[in-house]
């Protein structure tokens, strides 16, 4: 089957582009209001004048606008809170009357949080979303933010190019994609020190069979130990076992990766799912899933430092060994044996929002472009305040560590790439290579393409029917991914009640926009 794949050439220059950022708030000083950069006489029109004016006249109004940011996080009170929001307020103040209020919300309370501050209108300047803007947009909760991005981040634009194009809902902006590995693959990240003790070679790992063998000498060597926990907290253990296999539209609709886009499936209702099923059931038979797995409340950093845990099958990326090492501070290795595919959700799943109760749009969509193209920011949002949270340990390589006395018990700010704007512009840390954000290019550019790269589903005509099959997801899922139910019987069960709660009407929805989708093309 013939796929649709980016040009490489596109895809790089994005990358490169993203890489190269404005430079440093001393750099970016001169310029600081965006999309207005060096105009020549006859580009300067008494209209692109005016514009650039009353641009800059809601950037320096005179107040001292509170911009709130609220994005997810380890801990809600990190010990450099203040000094990094002090950091942050330096930049910003360069480019706008405005200060910033980080308000970090602990993972297992942000997803009801975040519902209850969007529903109530809130003034919040920059909401995070790892589900999309797509719901929320269909909601009303956050604002089209297109024209605000021409007046005030253009250069965010221009640097994520083809990327930021997966963020539109019908040719309109509610987010932009932070910088995060833009296709995904799945694996085993696991303890380095059980492999080596094993001398198990992460290398001559390549299938779910081989994988299947490591699991079983660990549970040889070490029954007192959960060889595998969920990824997260109230999941299954083998959600990301058909990664790369399909292009999720939304839960429970999607089209194979290798096929053109026109079979809609619901995912639940085919051979691939069934696999997984069995597999877990197999698996935790075998014993290789935690007792607890759907019910446990400690997140997968919280079970790995305990020391009690050898591993998850999650995805991986470039520099997850890094992010899990300082959210848990054990090292680990990760070993992928899943395929790779760059969809339109792959890459707008991860967003910065401007919520419908923000009472100056102009400065939130300002404070996004900085958080997207400036490297003082990166550094600040991704490491913390140099010199207490880290030190340089490279200049030249632009390297970054801990400095002496601290690791990650005692680190007083801590962050994850795809929550922090755009790491791609920050140092390196340590424990990754040098040029690991460009790892991270070559990794995105690599990967087989959707036949659907752009579509965006709207789920408006079937709200009630995303909701129904919502419930009957949450019913089954996990349960089925942890292993805890007979295969035949319990997967039946999940697609009759799917298709009791309509899942065949949003099917047939999708058909129909992707349909008018591909005939605009």
């Amino acid at each position: 089957m013939k796929k649709r794949i980016l040009s490489l050439t596109s895809l790089m220059l994005s990358a490169v582009l993203l890489f190269t950022g404005c430079g440093s708030a001393k750099e970016d000083a001169g310029t600081a209001s965006a999309g207005e950069g060096t105009k020549t006489e006859s580009q300067a029109s008494d209209t692109s004048a005016d514009t650039a004016s009353d641009a800059d006249t809601k950037l320096r109004d005179g107040k001292m606008t509170e911009l709130r940011v609220v994005f997810p996080g380890g801990t809600s009170s990190p010990a450099d809170l203040e000094a990094v929001e002090a950091g942050i307020n330096e930049i910003v103040s360069q480019y706008m009357d405005a200060t910033v209020k980080l308000d970090i919300l602990e993972w297992g309370v942000f997803s009801d949080q975040q519902k209850l501050m969007l529903s109530s209108g809130e003034d919040i300047a920059l909401m995070f979303t790892f589900d999309s803007s797509k719901n929320y947009a269909a909601t009303n909760q956050v604002r089209d933010i297109t024209d605000l991005c021409g007046l005030y981040a253009q250069d965010a634009l221009d640097g994520l190019g083809i990327y930021a194009e997966a963020c539109q809902i019908n040719g309109k902006y509610y987010g932009l994609p932070t910088f995060h590995e833009y296709t995904k693959t799945s694996g085993l990240v696991c303890r380095t020190d059980i492999l080596e003790e094993l001398n198990i070679d992460p290398s001559s790992v390549k299938t779910w069979d081989d994988l299947e063998a490591v699991l079983a000498k660990v549970k040889e060597a070490h029954p007192e130990m959960n060889v595998l926990s969920p990824v997260e907290v109230g999941s299954g253990i083998l959600d990301y076992y058909n990664e790369g296999k399909f292009d999720v539209l939304t839960d429970g609709i999607g089209v194979r990766m290798d096929g053109d886009g026109t079979e809609v499936l619901n995912m639940y209702d085919t051979p691939e799912f069934m696999e997984l099923a069995k597999l877990a059931y197999d698996w935790n038979k075998k014993g290789y899933f935690m007792a607890d797995a759907t019910t446990v409340t400690d997140t997968r950093q919280d079970l790995l430092a305990a020391g009690n845990t050898f591993g998850y099958i999650g995805q991986i990326h470039p520099g997850t060994a890094t992010q899990e090492l300082k959210n848990s501070g054990v090292p680990v290795t990760t070993i992928p044996v899943g395929e790779k595919a760059l969809t339109t959700g792959n890459v707008n799943f991860a967003q910065y929002m401007v919520p419908t109760g923000c009472s100056t749009p102009e400065k939130a969509v300002k404070l996004l472009d900085i958080m997207l193209t400036n490297k003082d920011m990166a550094n600040l949002l991704m490491y913390g305040v140099e010199g207490s949270d880290y030190v340089i340990k490279d200049e030249a390589a632009g390297v970054v560590g801990y400095p002496d006395g601290v690791d990650s018990s005692n680190v007083g700010w801590n962050n994850e790439t795809w929550l922090a704007g755009n790491g791609a512009l920050a140092y390196a840390w340590e424990s990754d290579s040098a040029d690991i954000w460009k790892q991270y290019e070559e990794f995105n550019a690599s990967a087989v393409t959707s036949p659907l790269y752009g579509f965006t589903f709207d789920t408006t005509n079937v709200k009630t029917e995303i909701t129904a099959i919502t419930n009957v997801i949450k019913k089954y899922k996990a349960v089925i991914c942890a292993g805890y139910s007979e295969p035949e019987e319990a997967v039946a069960q999940m697609v009759s009640e799917l298709q009791a709660s309509g899942i065949d009407r949003i099917v047939e929805e999708a058909k129909t926009q992707i349909d008018a989708w591909k005939g605009n093309q």
